[in-house]
């Protein structure tokens, strides 16, 4: 399952980080998925609860950002529209189209307790 590869990377960045700042636990976790980084967000999520158990993160939530696919045209520079898995350029009509974003996926913040608390 690839969402549980996924999730098991995204908790040892989590537990790694919530350990460097001496945290006692995580309460969120912020992460930003491309439209095209696979990995289905409600799977994603059941993943990394069950996971987490156990770990800094066991009471974290996981909040998920879809990051919109784009592109542009290889040949003319021009932001790429798409029609649904197919991007076009709309001024040389063709189909030779750099993905800009959409492919990433980034754990874009996470809240932790404080130390002294």
């Amino acid at each position: 399952m690839h969402e549980s590869t996924l999730a098991m990377n995204i908790l040892e960045i989590v537990v790694d980080q919530a350990a460097r700042a001496q945290a006692p636990a995580v309460h969120r976790v912020d992460l930003c998925v491309g439209e095209f980084a696979g990995g289905e967000a409600t799977t994603l999520v059941s993943c990394f609860a069950m996971l987490a158990e156990g770990t800094l993160a066991e009471k974290a939530g996981l909040e998920i950002e879809r990051i919109p696919a784009t592109g542009i045209c290889n040949l003319c520079g021009a932001a790429a529209s798409r029609q649904g898995r197919i991007f076009r350029c709309p001024v040389c009509e063709t189909s030779t189209v750099r993905l800009v974003t959409g492919r990433e996926m980034y754990v874009k913040s996470i809240e932790v307790e404080n130390p002294s608390q």
